[in-house]
């Protein structure tokens, strides 16, 4: 019976034992799961880079066509009519249009038609529509400068000391004031009117320059 020869072993060299099929096998599905997964991930946060871009600005307030800034038109101030301040007094017609919710300027005028103080005219006239705070022009009658006497005024004595811008009564130029007597003053003396009033006016007893002061008394 013949036998095959033996091959020679060779010394110093370990002979390499075959790698088993199912380790090889479960490293490359390893591998391919590792893949699989870094794909997913990536997607993902593609995905959610482009899906969610975060929260979108607030636009400004504005109209629909997109103007920011809305044009505010202010209501017209309601208007109210003037009312009739004929035969009042000043101090009636003024008051009135306070109540209304509106001022008043006063322009003196000489009449004897009608009494002293009282609105003879005003302007805008009584019924006209006007806005709040309107400024009415009142006209008030005050009394006309008294007739020239044709008596020759009275003579000082040596003893009367009288200032000469007043003719028509002896106030002593040495008063430190005097004041109507109807007025608001706080004197020390006080002039009963209506007076002539010649320049200069030294007390102020003609306001309106008209020659004539303390109309009212």
């Amino acid at each position: 019976m013949s036998t095959s020869p033996t091959p020679p072993r060779q010394w110093g060299i370990s002979p390499t034992p075959p790698e088993p099929q199912r380790k090889r096998s479960g490293r490359i599905l390893l591998a391919l799961a590792v893949g699989v997964a870094l794909l997913v991930a990536t997607g993902v946060v593609a995905n959610g880079s482009t899906l969610d871009p975060g929260p979108l600005p607030t636009p400004p307030v504005g109209d629909p066509a997109g103007n920011t800034e809305l044009s505010e038109t202010e209501p017209e101030p309601r208007k109210a009519p003037v009312p009739d301040l004929a035969g009042m007094t000043r101090a009636e017609a003024k008051q009135t249009l306070t109540d209304h919710g509106l001022k008043a300027t006063t322009k003196y005028r000489s009449t004897g038609q009608y009494p002293a103080g009282t609105v003879i005219s005003q302007s805008p006239k009584a019924g006209t529509d006007v806005p709040p705070d309107t400024t009415i022009r009142l006209v008030v009658a005050k009394t006309p400068p008294p007739r020239p006497s044709t008596a020759p005024p009275p003579t000082a004595t040596p003893e009367q000391n009288c200032d000469p811008s007043y003719p028509d009564v002896c106030l002593d130029p040495a008063v430190e004031d005097y004041d109507c007597a109807s007025g608001s003053g706080d004197g020390p003396e006080y002039v009963e009117g209506p007076i002539r009033v010649r320049p200069p006016d030294r007390f102020d007893l003609d306001r309106e320059g008209d020659g004539v002061g303390c109309e009212n008394g």
